[in-house]
């Protein structure tokens, strides 16, 4: 039973990650030009700042 569990873990996790790539890749299309701009900017101004707790 342990063996399919990590057999679930390590085949599963890849495809939510991809999932989860793959849907903010489309909400990231579904922006306009500016919208892109504004996000990408305050990525740029909050890089490096993030405290993790």
């Amino acid at each position: 039973m342990e063996g399919l569990l990590w057999g679930l873990v390590i085949v599963g996790g890849p495809i939510l990650l991809g999932l989860a790539v793959f849907f903010f890749g489309q909400r990231q299309r579904r922006l306009t030009q500016s919208e892109k701009q504004a996000s990408q900017q305050a990525t740029r101004e909050n890089w490096g700042k993030e405290q993790i707790r």
